[in-house]
C-alpha cells in the first residue's frame, strides 16, 4: 500500500503496519532512506534549524555570514579574537535597529 504525503509516497508494509521512509537520492546519485542521517545537512534539515532561530540569532547569524564566519570559527579563536568579533557584532546589531527603528516588525524591549 502507498500513500502520498507532503514529503513524497510513503510505503505501508501491510503485515506489519510499518510505515518505510521513502529513498531520497543524494548529489552523487546514491539514495538513502530519507531521515538516516549524514554527515552533511540536507537543505530541509538548514532550512528547519534558521526557521526554528529566534530573530536575534537569525540577525547574528546573518552578520557572521556576511563576515565569512561560522559559530565554530568563534569558537576556535582566542578569547582575545573572539571578543573582538563580538563587539563587532553588536555594534552591527545596534546599527541595524537604528536604521530600522520605527518600521513595523522592529523587536522592542518590553521588560522595562
Amino acid at each position: 500500500m502507498t500513500a502520498i504525503s507532503a514529503f513524497g509516497s510513503v510505503t505501508a508494509n501491510m503485515t506489519t503496519g510499518k510505515l518505510k521512509k521513502p529513498l531520497i537520492a543524494d548529489a552523487t546519485g546514491s539514495s538513502q532512506a530519507a531521515g538516516d542521517s549524514s554527515s552533511t545537512d540536507t537543505v530541509e534539515q538548514k532550512f528547519l534549524k534558521y526557521a526554528q532561530m529566534s530573530p536575534m540569532d537569525r540577525l547574528r547569524a546573518n552578520i557572521l555570514k556576511s563576515m565569512g564566519m561560522s559559530e565554530q570559527d568563534l569558537k576556535n579563536m582566542t578569547p582575545d579574537q573572539r571578543a573582538a568579533v563580538e563587539q563587532k557584532i553588536k555594534v552591527l546589531i545596534e546599527q541595524s535597529f537604528q536604521k530600522n527603528s520605527g518600521k513595523a516588525g522592529q523587536a522592542v524591549d518590553i521588560s522595562a
